[in-house]
């Protein structure tokens, strides 16, 4: 199924990939990570408003074939 990944911040090109229903959440995110060259730790999807967690499947999450989720960016660091 194809899903497509939108930046909620920033715009930019959506990403659409290719994946089962079967397949993780986590799966999700190492594509999209990949695809953005940044590290899998900042990236967050949203599906119909919700955070998704790496753990459950996307049919599990209710996610289909031509579906639209979202994708946050989170920033790592900060004062030690």
């Amino acid at each position: 199924m194809e899903i497509q990944v939108v930046s909620a911040i920033g715009g930019g090109a959506p990403i659409k990939v290719n994946l089962e229903p079967q397949d993780s959440v986590g799966k999700l995110k190492s594509l999209v990570a990949k695809e953005r060259r940044i590290p899998a730790s900042t990236v967050m999807i949203v599906f119909r408003g919700h955070k998704l967690d790496e753990a459950e499947s996307l049919k599990a999450v209710g996610m289909g074939d031509g579906d639209k989720c979202y994708l946050i960016i989170r920033t790592e660091g900060g004062i030690n």
